[in-house]
């Protein structure tokens, strides 16, 4: 076991910034064997690294820290839980996590299946998200998604290659090869692309950025009725 300072890896999106306050710097992480490679400057903790508390949970096959780089490495099956105080909790799964311990940086990478993300408001609305890759970096409060990054609520899809989520502003920019949101909202049946779309993840408002072009139809008259 040792302590392990990795907590920022979970200041995704949804994450308030003083919430940072909170994260338990310094707990224990758990693992079936842990070695300590002096020679090379570095601990190795594999099978089943774990850490729990009521607020978080952290899991991976196997870990790497690197004492001078100051860097964890996590591998396999890596997956993230945050639960907040008011209601709502963030969950991610990926297959490599990258963490900065002085830039204060997350990597997340897929590996057989895409950088996974969920987040669950105190409200019960889910809100999903995929990626290739993802990038945080907390002290800006931003994260970054490339490669076939899509969002999906209960009656929306939005589709880019890549996104930006800004913590202040609470939103995800959506751009780069012809983002699209596809949905249903208030009786109607829509298809939407633009240059860049911007989805507000707690109002769930669209707004829609130059050479915007699509349909907008009665939902019932698509199913034949007027």
């Amino acid at each position: 076991m040792r302590k392990l300072p990795l907590f920022l890896l979970l200041a995704l999106p949804a994450l308030p910034l003083p919430a940072a306050e909170d994260l338990l710097m310094g707990s224990v992480v758990k693992s079936d064997r842990w070695k300590m490679d002096r020679a090379n400057d570095r601990e190795i903790f594999d099978g089943n690294v774990s850490f729990r508390n009521p607020r978080y949970t952290l899991k991976a096959d196997n870990a790497l820290y690197l004492r001078p780089a100051q860097t964890w490495n996590m591998n396999g099956s890596v997956y993230m839980l945050r639960r907040f105080e008011r209601g709502g909790q963030v969950e991610v799964n990926c297959d490599r996590a990258v963490y900065l311990e002085t830039l204060e940086e997350a990597t997340l990478e897929r590996g057989a299946q895409p950088v996974r993300l969920k987040y669950t408001g105190a409200d019960g609305r889910l809100l999903r998200g995929l990626a290739n890759r993802s990038q945080a970096e907390y002290k800006k409060g931003m994260m970054t998604f490339t490669g076939a990054f899509s969002l999906s609520t209960e009656n929306l899809d939005l589709y880019s290659e890549k996104g930006i989520y800004d913590n202040a502003e609470a939103t995800f920019l959506m751009y780069d090869s012809t983002p699209a949101a596809v949905g249903a909202r208030q009786g109607y049946d829509f298809a939407i692309g633009a240059e860049r779309i911007k989805f507000f993840k707690d109002s769930r408002d669209i707004k829609f950025y130059n050479r915007v072009s699509g349909w907008v139809k009665d939902a019932a008259g698509a199913n034949g009725k007027k």
